[in-house]
């Protein structure tokens, strides 16, 4: 009798030890299983002379800051640092890509800094 209960116990607990390894080995088969194209047609990279879709957009003076760029992480206390000058009061530079801006508290752009 307790023979007969401790075959479905270990046939149990056999099953719970070899689920993570069959997960495993599921995964990284999907990694190394070739699905990622290095062909450039399917690769999803523009052609050369392209715009990425990860360059920001560039603003001139007048122009509202999206929402997302008038962020703390966005703005450039150490100016000097930058070669900018010193911003107008009410105004402070924010760092986006390669480009600088002076803006207002709103986001409006008062001036284009160097590399903009």
């Amino acid at each position: 009798m307790k023979t007969r209960m401790l075959i479905p116990i270990a046939v149990a607990a056999a099953g719970m030890l070899a689920a993570p390894f069959a997960l495993a080995q599921h995964s990284g088969s999907m990694k190394s299983s070739g699905s990622m194209s290095s062909s450039p047609s399917s690769s999803g990279t523009a052609p050369m002379g392209a715009a990425s879709p990860y360059t920001p957009q560039k603003w001139n003076k007048g122009d509202k800051l999206p929402a997302e760029f008038r962020d703390r992480q966005y703005v450039i206390d150490k100016y000097k640092e930058y070669n900018l000058p010193a911003p107008k009061k009410g105004y402070h530079w924010v760092g986006i890509g390669a480009d600088y801006y002076q803006v207002s508290s709103n986001g409006t752009v008062y001036s284009v800094g160097p590399g903009g």
